[in-house]
């Protein structure tokens, strides 16, 4: 798998690398032979005004028909990260529980008595 990131007036430190290795690992780790490349984007929306604007988006690309893309803003780049690998993770698994066939799924039926 590719990863690639890319921070727009956000400080990309060492610490702040090291932090998405371990979110990617945590939340996408079991998805990494299906993974082909993976892309974040870290930007801060206000600049020094501060306020809840640091942004991230996660592009994710499985062999899906469409990539699986994720925004998420919060006060500070790291609860962005961590809200967004979160929700790249569910969207994830979404998508591999709908390509499979439809024998595969546990099916629920339900009776209707009138």
């Amino acid at each position: 798998m590719r990863m690639r990131v890319v921070a727009h007036g956000i400080e990309l430190s060492n610490d702040m690398k090291a932090f998405i290795r371990r979110r990617m690992q945590f939340n996408l780790g079991r998805f990494q032979e299906r993974i082909k490349s993976l892309t974040v984007r870290l930007a801060d929306m206000n600049g020094p005004r501060g306020g809840i604007d640091k942004c991230c988006d996660i592009r994710v690309d499985a062999g899906f028909r469409q990539p699986v893309i994720v925004s998420e803003r919060q006060a500070t780049a790291h609860a962005a990260v961590a809200l967004a690998m979160d929700r790249v993770e569910r969207a994830v698994k979404r998508q591999l529980h709908l390509e499979r066939p439809a024998s595969n799924r546990a099916t629920i039926s339900m009776s209707l008595t009138l």
